[in-house]
C-alpha cells in the first residue's frame, strides 16, 4: 500500500532531483519490528516510493537529508554515490568542501514574531539555525547544522514559538490535520563546480490547509515570505 502514495518531483539534474515529500512518508525506513506492532501495512519509505513511480531510478540513489515524516517539502536525492558522497561532504564540513546545499524552511508558530530581531542565529549544543521573520506568524529558517527535530525544538524550547500542530514540541493542534505541522522546506540550493540552482518547492494542495493564507493557488507562497526564501542570507 506505502506504493501508491504519489511523490511529486520538483527538478531533475544529472547528480540528483528534488521530490516534494509528503508527510507521512519516511526518509529512512522505520524500525519494521516497532511499526508492525501498530501498522498491518509496509512504511512508506521515501526510496522505495521513487523506485516504484521513476523510470530513471537505480539503486544508486541516496537520500542526502532527512526530513521527519510530518514535515512536508523539497528533498535533495543524490543519484549516484560520488554526488551523494559529495552533498555529504559538504553538510560536515561546509566552506568549500563538496557540492554546496543551502536549505531553507518556512514555519507558521503559535504566537507573535513581533519581539524578535528580524534576523537571527540560535546556537545551543551544537546546533545552529539562521532565521528571519516573514510575517507576524512566519519565520524562514535556515539550517548550519541538521540535528534530528532541530528546528521543532530550538523554535519550542529557545523562542518559546512552537510550530503550529507540532503536538510533540507543543505547538497547538489544527482539527482535522493528523500526521502535519506547518513547517514546510521550501527552498534548496545547490552548487556543483561553478554552476548554481535554486528550487523553490510549493505545498501540494492535499496538505495546503496549514499553509491556506500564506500560498496561491499553485502552492506558491506568497511575494513576502519568497522574497525572504531568495534574498542573500550572507
Amino acid at each position: 500500500m506505502s506504493r501508491k502514495v504519489p511523490i511529486n518531483l520538483v527538478y531533475e539534474a544529472r547528480n540528483y532531483i528534488i521530490v516534494n515529500k509528503p508527510p507521512g512518508v519516511f526518509c529512512q525506513p522505520p524500525d519494521r519490528n516497532v511499526w508492525h506492532k501498530l501498522q498491518y501495512k509496509e512504511p512508506p519509505v521515501l526510496l522505495d516510493l521513487l523506485e516504484s513511480q521513476v523510470p530513471t531510478y537505480t539503486a544508486d540513489w541516496r537520500s542526502v537529508h532527512r526530513l521527519d515524516t510530518n514535515v512536508t517539502g523539497g528533498v535533495l536525492v543524490a543519484k549516484n554515490k560520488n554526488a551523494a558522497a559529495m552533498f555529504s561532504r559538504y553538510l560536515k564540513k561546509g566552506g568549500n568542501h563538496g557540492y554546496k546545499l543551502t536549505r531553507r524552511y518556512v514555519a507558521l508558530v503559535d504566537g507573535s514574531t513581533a519581539n524578535l530581531p528580524d534576523t537571527g542565529t540560535i546556537s545551543e549544543h551544537g546546533r545552529i539555525s539562521k532565521f528571519k521573520k516573514a510575517g507576524p506568524q512566519v519565520l524562514v529558517l535556515q539550517l548550519c547544522t541538521g540535528k534530528k527535530h532541530q528546528i521543532r525544538q530550538q523554535l519550542s524550547q529557545c523562542l518559546k514559538l512552537p510550530i503550529i500542530n507540532d503536538l510533540k514540541y507543543g505547538g497547538p493542534q489544527v482539527a482535522g490535520v493528523r500526521h502535519q505541522i506547518a513547517l514546510h522546506s521550501a527552498f534548496i540550493q545547490t552548487q556543483v563546480g561553478v554552476q548554481q540552482q535554486t528550487h523553490l518547492v510549493p505545498v501540494v494542495k492535499k496538505w495546503r490547509s496549514l499553509w491556506s493564507m500564506y500560498v496561491d493557488k499553485e502552492g506558491h507562497f506568497c511575494p513576502q515570505i519568497r522574497r525572504v526564501l531568495t534574498e542573500d542570507w550572507g
